[in-house]
């Protein structure tokens, strides 16, 4: 082998080899189990995830607002108000807050219920 191949080899290795590093320092960041959800998200946008804590979800960024408002609805909960990060829903004179944070990247909400009172995932 000439040293140009052997350069272009050790090169295509080198950067292989940091393409792996980086997706496992990624995948290790975020958990293995949060990235199956992304990818479930990935192909039905329309969807609240359970997360592996209890009382969080997880849904894609993009409609996260209507999507939160029609799921709680389906479950008889009337949409008070918002605050801030702070969605307000009340059913039979009973009040819950669901919060949403953005995460990892912009593309992913994570929402928390108060009190675990409901079940968003779809």
């Amino acid at each position: 082998m000439n040293k140009t191949w052997k350069i272009v080899v050790i090169s295509f290795v080198s950067v292989l080899l940091v393409c792996l590093i980086a997706a496992a320092i990624y995948i290790n960041n975020i958990g293995y189990s949060n990235v199956k959800l992304m990818y479930e998200l990935s192909k039905n946008s329309n969807v609240i995830l359970k997360m592996e804590t209890e009382g969080e979800y997880l849904t894609k960024a993009n409609r996260h607002r209507e999507v939160l408002k029609e799921k709680m609805k389906k479950e008889g909960w009337t949409f008070l108000h918002q605050e801030g990060a702070g969605y307000f829903f009340e059913k039979n004179g009973k009040e819950t807050i669901i919060t949403a944070r953005q995460i990892w990247n912009r593309h992913y909400v994570v929402y928390k219920v108060t009190d675990r009172v409901v079940d968003l995932s779809s």
